[in-house]
C-alpha cells in the first residue's frame, strides 16, 4: 500500500461500505457487513508503520473525520479485534525466523480474516490485493509440511469458497501433499461440488481415489461421493472408471454394504463373476426395461454366478433396500456454504442404477413370494417423502413397481393391489394402475375386482410351532402381533435363544409374514372405507369369496354393516345379523353394497347399541360416521358450499392428508404461478369435487407457502360444469365433506397447540382461540357422544361431566376443560390455556371397548383425562410450570 493514501482510501471505503450495511440492516444477509470490517482490519492492518493505530482511533472517536452509520458503528469493536489479530499474523509470516507451527497459525488466520478477491479497482482496493499477493508468496514457497496443514485447513466443506481456489491451487503446485485427510472428509459428502472451490479438486480427488486402489487400500466412502457426483452434477468429464472399480456398490447403504461384505467373503474365482454380473448391472435407471442385447449378457453372467446363488444373496438384500443409510450424508441445501445432513432415508442415486440391473436379472429367474414382497416394501418406502425433497427415489419406486407389473405370480398382484392403498405419489401410483388394469383385462374383469382377488390369505390362521415354543398369529384391529407360548404355555414376549438360534430362517420370514399382513390390513382397511363414496356391488358368492370367509379380509369384513337386497347386516356372535339380532341367510341372487348411515340414518343408533351388545370394534367410522347433510345456506348458494371457508392450514400437512384421502394437489408457491385446487375424482357418479384455497403468507425458503386459507368448495361435471349440490347423491356430499372437515381438522392451526400464541406475530390468535374452543364440528360431536359413554366406565367417571363443548375433569389442583373437538384444554374457573402436547401425556391408556378405530384424537383425550385427574401425581416440568 505503499503507493497510496490510507487515509483517503478509508474515506473512499466508509463511503462505499455505508450502502453495504444499510442494505443488509434488517435483512438475514450479513456478508456485505462483514465484508465491510474485513477491508477495513486489512486496511489499517497493511498501512505504513504508526499509521494503522491512528486510522483506528480516528474510526473509533465519535467526533471524528469519519461519518459513519449506525450498522457501521456497530461493526467497530469487531473491526478492532480484526486489525489486532491480522497484523499479528502478517508479522509472523513476514518472520522467516518463525517455527513452522507459528506459520501455519499465521497462514490460516489470514485466510480466515481475509477479504474477498479484488476485482473493482478502486482506490481502497490496494489493502485487499496486497492481503492476496502475501499470502499467495507465502504459501508458494513454505514447506510440505505447512502446506499440508494449510491444505487441510482450506478443504473443508462448508466453509467460504471465496478465493479458495487459488490458494488450494497454490499450496497443490509444490506437490507432495498426502490427500487421505481430503478423502476422509469428501466421504461424509452427498458429491464433490459442496463449495464451488472443491471442482479445483477433481484431479486430486480422482488421482488420489486411484492411488489408494492401486496400494490395496481402497477408500469406499471417497469412492462413493465421487460416483454420485458425475450422476448429481451431470459431469461427463468425469472419469467413469470409478464405475469399474471395487466395491462396486456405494456402501453406506444397508443393502450395499450386505453385499459387499458377502462378495468379499467369497473365492477369488466367484468374487470375479459378481464383480463382471455387478458392472453390468447398470444399463441405466431412466429404462423401463432392459434391451435385449443386455438380457442376453446378463444370462451369462447370471451363469457364471449360478442361479440359485445369485437369487438367495438378491433375496437376502432386497429386504434391506431402503432401509436407513448406515454412513450419514451432508449436502448443499440452496448455495455453497450451506450444509445441513441429509435425510437418514436418501437413496443413493448410483447404487439405484445397480438395483435395477440386478432387479431386471431376478426378473429372469422364477420369482418367489419373498423377492415380491421386498419389491411391495422397495416402492413403498422409495415413494415415500422426504421432507423438503419429496420421495426417496420415485426411479426406484418405478422400478420396483414395473417388476411386479411383469412378474406372473399370484403374490405380484397382491402387491400391486396393497401397494394401490398405500402410495401416494402419483407417478409411481400411475405404473399400479396401469398394471391392475393390465391384469384385468387378461382375465376378463374389472380392476376392482383384481385388487379384491389377488387379496393374499397368508395361511390364516396361522398357528405351530417352533422347537418348544409355540407361535400363533393374531390380528388385533388392524396389527398384526405374533403370540409366543413356551413349552408350559405361558405367554412370553419372545421365543428363548436357543429357538433363535435352531430357527434364525424360520424366525426370519415369520416376521416378515407378521410384517406384510399387517401392511395389507391397513391397505385393505383403507380401500374398504374408500368404497363408501364408491357405487360398488357384489353378488353374495363374490362378497363371501373376497369378504366374510376370506382368511384375512374377514378380520375387517365382519366388523363392517352390509346391505343385502335392502336389508341391513353385520356378523353378530358366529352369525350374521340384523340389527335386532335376527340370525339373516342372504340369497344367492342378492345385492350386496356396503352400508352408509346417510342412507338409514334412523338406524344409526340402534346399529350403535348392535356394536355395544356384541363388542364390536368397527375398523374405521360407520356406524359412528359423521353425516354431513345438506344446508339451508348451501341450497341457498346452489352450487357451492361455504360450510369450510376461511379456515387457515399448514399446507404441508394437507399436501399429506389430501393424498392419503386419494385427492390430487400440486403445493401453491409464492411465484405468481396458476395453481388447480386440490380435487378428487368421482367417477362412479361422473362428478369431481374441488376445494378452493389460496396461500396467505410465510412462504419458505423454497417458495412454498406454509399456510394456506380455504374456500369454497363445489362439484363438477365434464371437466368445470358447476353442479348443483341437490343433484349430488347425498352419500357422495357426506364424504367429500367429511374428507374436507378432517382436512381442516388435521391441517388446520386451531387444532394444534403449539400455535397457541397464534403463529408468526401473533396474526392468528383468534382464529386459533375460536377453533380450538369454539362449536363441535361433526367430527367433534361424534367424538362427544362416544366420550360420554366411555368415560363413566373409567375410575375417573366420578370426576367427570360434560357441557356441550367440553369433557370437565376434577383434579386435586384444578378442575381442566377438554374440547373434545380439538382436546385443547382450559383451566377453570379463569379459562387459563394449559397447553399439553400429546406426547407428553403419559397416562397409560385403560383396555377398554371402541366402537371404532382411527381416531386418535379420542384416545388422546382419554390420556389427557386420566392424566389430570392425578395431577398431583404429574412429573413432566413443562406442564407442572403452567399449573
Amino acid at each position: 500500500m505503499s503507493d497510496s493514501d490510507p487515509e483517503l482510501a478509508l474515506r473512499e471505503l466508509n463511503a462505499t461500505g455505508t450502502g453495504w450495511c444499510e442494505q443488509a440492516v434488517g435483512t438475514d444477509s450479513w456478508y456485505d457487513r462483514r465484508e465491510y470490517a474485513r477491508q477495513v482490519a486489512a486496511l489499517c492492518a497493511l498501512a505504513p508503520a504508526g499509521t494503522g493505530p491512528v486510522l483506528l482511533a480516528a474510526l473509533n472517536d465519535p467526533d471524528g473525520p469519519y461519518d459513519l452509520v449506525p450498522a457501521q458503528r456497530e461493526l467497530l469493536p469487531e473491526t478492532t479485534e480484526h486489525v489486532q489479530v491480522l497484523g499479528a499474523a502478517l508479522a509472523d509470516l513476514d518472520d522467516a525466523d518463525a517455527d513452522p507451527d507459528r506459520w501455519v497459525a499465521a497462514a490460516l488466520t489470514l485466510i480466515k480474516y481475509r477479504p474477498q478477491r479484488p476485482y473493482i479497482g478502486e482506490p481502497w482496493d490496494g489493502a485487499r490485493r496486497e492481503t492476496w499477493a502475501r499470502a499467495e508468496k507465502f504459501l508458494a514457497g513454505r514447506p510440505v509440511s505447512v502446506r499440508q496443514a494449510v491444505f487441510d485447513g482450506l478443504t473443508v466443506p462448508g466453509e467460504d469458497s471465496d478465493g479458495r481456489i487459488k490458494l488450494i491451487k497454490i499450496v497443490l503446485s509444490g506437490g507432495g501433499l498426502d490427500s487421505a485427510g481430503w478423502l476422509d472428509r469428501l466421504s461424509g459428502q452427498a458429491w464433490l461440488g459442496f463449495n464451488w472451490w472443491s471442482w479445483g479438486l477433481n484431479d486430486l480427488t480422482w488421482e488420489s481415489i486411484q492411488a489408494r486402489a492401486r496400494a490395496g487400500r481402497a477408500h469406499p466412502a471417497a469412492l462413493a461421493t465421487w460416483r454420485r457426483t458425475r450422476i448429481e452434477r451431470s459431469m461427463s468429464d468425469l472419469s467413469d472408471e470409478g464405475d469399474r472399480m471395487w466395491p462396486i456398490p456405494n456402501v453406506g447403504e444397508r443393502w450395499a454394504d450386505r453385499a459387499v461384505a458377502d462378495i468379499e467373503a467369497m473365492p477369488e474365482e466367484c468374487r470375479a463373476a459378481w464383480h463382471a454380473l455387478l458392472v453390468h448391472c447398470p444399463l441405466g435407471a431412466d429404462k423401463a426395461k432392459p434391451t435385449t442385447a443386455w438380457r442376453k449378457t446378463a444370462r451369462s453372467l447370471l451363469d457364471a454366478v449360478g442361479g440359485d446363488e445369485f437369487t438367495a444373496r438378491l433375496d437376502d438384500w432386497l429386504p434391506l433396500v431402503g432401509q436407513a443409510r448406515t454412513l450419514p450424508l451432508r449436502m448443499t441445501t440452496c448455495c455453497p456454504g450451506h450444509l445441513a445432513d441429509a435425510s437418514p432415508r436418501t437413496i443413493d442415486r448410483y447404487n439405484v442404477g445397480l438395483l435395477w440391473g440386478l432387479i431386471w436379472m431376478r426378473a429372469m429367474l422364477p420369482p418367489s413370494e419373498e423377492t415380491l414382497r421386498s419389491l411391495g416394501q422397495i416402492a413403498e418406502r422409495a415413494a415415500r417423502k422426504i421432507s423438503g425433497h419429496g420421495p426417496a427415489s420415485p426411479k426406484l419406486a418405478n422400478l420396483a413397481v414395473a417388476a411386479l407389473v411383469d412378474a406372473d405370480h399370484p403374490a405380484a398382484l397382491a402387491q400391486l393391489a396393497r401397494l394401490a392403498s398405500r402410495l401416494t405419489y402419483k407417478s409411481t401410483l400411475r405404473i399400479v394402475e396401469k398394471g391392475l388394469t393390465k391384469h384385468a383385462e387378461a382375465l376378463g374383469v374389472g380392476r376392482e375386482d383384481v385388487e379384491e382377488m389377488a387379496l393374499p390369505g397368508f395361511g390364516l390362521p396361522l398357528a405351530d410351532k417352533l422347537g418348544d415354543c409355540a407361535y400363533e398369529l393374531e390380528v388385533r384391529g388392524v396389527d398384526a402381533v405374533l403370540v409366543w407360548r413356551n413349552a408350559d404355555g405361558k405367554v412370553v414376549k419372545a421365543p428363548p435363544a436357543q429357538v433363535r438360534k435352531e430357527h434364525g430362517e424360520e424366525l426370519k420370514e415369520l416376521k416378515a409374514t407378521v410384517t406384510d399382513v399387517g401392511a395389507t390390513l391397513i391397505a385393505t382397511r383403507d380401500r374398504l372405507e374408500g368404497l363408501l363414496r364408491r357405487d360398488r356391488t357384489w353378488t353374495v358368492e363374490q362378497w363371501r369369496e373376497r369378504f366374510l370367509d376370506h382368511p384375512l379380509a374377514r378380520t375387517l369384513a365382519r366388523r363392517l354393516i352390509w346391505t343385502i337386497d335392502g336389508v341391513a347386516c353385520c356378523w353378530g356372535g358366529d352369525a350374521l345379523r340384523t340389527v335386532d339380532d335376527t340370525v339373516f341367510e342372504p340369497t344367492a341372487d342378492a345385492t350386496v353394497r356396503l352400508w352408509h348411515p346417510v342412507d338409514d340414518p334412523t338406524a344409526v343408533l340402534a346399529w350403535r347399541a348392535f356394536l355395544a351388545r356384541h363388542a364390536v370394534t368397527q375398523p374405521f367410522k360407520q356406524a359412528h360416521r359423521e353425516q354431513y347433510l345438506l344446508t339451508d345456506a348451501e341450497r341457498a348458494t346452489g352450487t357451492y358450499s361455504n360450510r369450510f371457508a376461511a379456515h387457515i392450514v399448514r399446507q404441508h400437512r394437507l399436501n399429506a392428508l389430501l393424498s392419503r384421502r386419494g385427492w390430487s394437489y400440486v403445493q401453491h408457491r409464492d411465484n405468481g404461478a396458476s395453481y388447480d385446487a386440490p380435487w378428487v375424482a368421482l367417477p362412479d357418479w361422473g362428478l369431481r369435487a374441488e376445494l378452493n384455497i389460496a396461500g396467505i403468507s410465510d412462504a419458505s425458503v423454497d417458495g412454498v407457502f406454509d399456510t394456506m386459507v380455504t374456500d369454497q368448495l363445489w362439484f363438477a361435471r365434464d371437466g368445470r360444469t358447476p353442479v348443483p349440490l341437490e343433484e349430488v347423491p347425498p352419500v357422495v356430499l357426506s364424504e367429500v365433506m367429511r374428507d374436507v372437515d378432517l382436512f381442516v381438522a388435521a391441517a388446520g392451526v386451531g387444532n394444534d397447540p403449539n400455535w397457541f400464541d397464534g403463529g408468526p406475530q401473533g396474526r392468528y390468535r383468534d382464529y386459533w382461540s375460536q377453533n380450538s374452543f369454539g362449536d363441535l364440528t361433526p367430527t367433534a360431536q361424534t367424538r362427544r357422544e362416544v366420550l360420554a359413554e366411555l368415560i363413566p366406565r373409567l375410575a375417573i367417571g366420578n370426576r367427570c361431566t360434560f357441557t356441550d363443548r367440553f369433557l370437565e375433569v376434577r383434579g386435586d389442583l384444578h378442575t381442566y376443560r377438554i374440547h373434545c373437538g380439538s382436546g385443547n384444554i382450559l383451566i377453570a374457573p379463569d379459562d387459563r390455556y394449559l397447553c399439553i402436547i400429546p406426547d407428553s401425556a403419559k397416562a397409560k391408556e385403560p383396555e377398554m371397548f371402541l366402537p371404532f378405530e382411527g381416531d386418535t384424537r379420542l384416545a388422546e383425550i382419554i390420556s389427557k383425562a386420566l392424566l389430570l385427574a392425578a395431577d398431583k401425581k404429574i412429573k413432566d416440568p413443562v406442564i407442572l410450570h403452567q399449573l
